[in-house]
C-alpha cells in the first residue's frame, strides 16, 4: 500500500508547472496590472488552499506566489526572506515620495533580489516626483540585470527621468510609462494630450523609432532595448500643440531632417515602439507642474552620477 502510495505521486517539477500555471491563470482572471498603486498578483485566499495540502505544494505555492513580490516600503526588501532571493523575479514598489526626499531617504535596496529581471515603480501623481528613481539603482550591479522596467505616473515626463534610466538599468529589453502627461519635443514641454476625436487604443511603430527626439537620444545607450511602451492620458476637445505644430511641420525640410536624425539616433536593438490611450477626465489630471519646470532642472543640477564603493548613485553638490 506505501509502495502504491508512494508511486502514485505526483513528481515535483510537474506539481510545480500545475501550480505556476494555476497562479498564472487567477492572475490573469483578477489582477489589476493596469490600476496604479495596486498589486496584480493572485489573490492570497486563491493560493492559501495550495499551502495547507502538503510541505511540498506549500512551497511550490510560495515560489510562485512570491515571484511578484509587492511593496510599500524599502523596509519590506532589506527584511524579505531568504528564499526571496530564488523566488522573486517581479518588483513592484509603491513609492509615494517626492524629489525633496531622494537623499538622505532610505534608498530601495535590491540586493537580495538575484533573480530579479522587472522592476514596476508606482508614483504618486500629485507629488513632484521626476528624480526619485534615483533611490532605486542600488546595488547597480542587480539594477543593471533588470531586463523590464514599468514606470507609473511620474509628474514631469521630461528626458530628465530617462537620464536616470539610461545610466542605471544598462540591461533592459523592455521599457514602459504610464502617465497622464506626455513631453512634447516641439514645445519642450509636458503636457495633457487633447484630440478632437478618440484615438485608436494603440498605435504600434515597427523598424521606425516612434519617439520624442529627446528620448531616443537618451534611450540609444541601452543596446538592448527592443520594446518601448508609452501609455498617456487624453481629453476631448482640440489639440494642446496646435500652435508648435503648424509653425515646426509647416516645413518639409524640418520634418525630413527631424525624422532622419531619429533614425541615426534610435537605440540599436529597438524593434517596435507602442503608444496607448486611455480617455481622462481633465479635471482629474495633476497639471500643477506644468509651470515650474525649474524645479527638475535644480535637481538634475543638484544630482550627478558618481560612483560610490557600492556602486550606486550618490549626491553631489553641483557648486563643488
Amino acid at each position: 500500500m506505501n509502495e502504491l502510495s508512494h508511486s502514485a505521486r505526483l513528481p515535483t517539477e510537474l506539481l510545480r508547472i500545475i501550480i505556476l500555471h494555476y497562479l498564472a491563470t487567477v492572475r490573469e482572471e483578477h489582477g489589476t496590472i493596469e490600476v496604479s498603486k495596486k498589486s496584480h498578483k493572485a489573490p492570497w485566499c486563491m493560493v492559501e488552499p495550495l499551502t495547507l495540502t502538503s510541505r511540498t505544494c506549500r512551497r511550490l505555492a510560495l515560489e510562485g506566489w512570491f515571484e511578484v513580490y509587492f511593496t510599500h516600503s524599502p523596509n519590506d526588501l532589506l527584511e524579505a526572506w531568504p528564499e526571496f532571493s530564488t523566488w522573486t523575479k517581479e518588483l513592484h514598489c509603491v513609492e509615494p515620495g517626492t524629489d525633496s526626499q531622494i537623499l538622505p531617504v532610505m534608498r530601495w535596496n535590491l540586493t537580495l533580489f538575484h533573480r530579479l529581471r522587472k522592476l514596476r515603480v508606482d508614483f504618486e501623481p500629485s507629488n513632484p516626483n521626476a528624480m526619485l528613481l534615483l533611490r532605486f539603482d542600488y546595488p547597480r550591479s542587480i539594477a543593471s540585470q533588470l531586463q523590464e522596467l514599468e514606470l507609473h505616473d511620474i509628474s514631469w515626463p521630461s528626458p530628465m527621468p530617462l537620464t536616470v534610466v539610461a545610466g542605471a538599468f544598462h540591461g533592459l529589453r523592455v521599457f514602459k510609462m504610464s502617465q497622464d502627461l506626455i513631453w512634447c519635443d516641439l514645445c519642450n514641454i509636458c503636457r495633457f494630450a487633447t484630440f478632437k476625436d478618440h484615438p485608436p487604443e494603440q498605435i504600434v511603430y515597427e523598424k521606425i523609432v516612434g519617439l520624442p527626439s529627446h528620448y531616443t537620444t537618451l534611450l540609444k545607450r541601452l543596446i538592448h532595448l527592443q520594446t518601448v511602451v508609452l501609455t498617456i492620458g487624453y481629453g476631448l476637445g482640440g489639440s494642446e500643440c496646435d500652435a508648435c505644430m503648424d509653425m515646426m511641420y509647416s516645413s518639409k525640410e524640418y520634418c525630413e531632417e527631424r525624422i532622419t536624425r531619429k533614425a541615426v539616433d534610435r537605440p540599436p536593438s529597438l524593434q517596435s515602439v507602442i503608444w496607448r490611450f486611455r480617455q481622462r477626465d481633465p479635471a482629474e489630471v495633476v497639471m500643477d507642474f506644468e509651470d515650474e519646470p525649474e524645479l527638475y532642472v535644480a535637481h538634475a543640477d543638484g544630482y550627478t552620477e558618481e560612483e560610490s564603493d557600492t556602486g550606486g548613485m550618490v549626491a553631489t553638490s553641483s557648486d563643488d
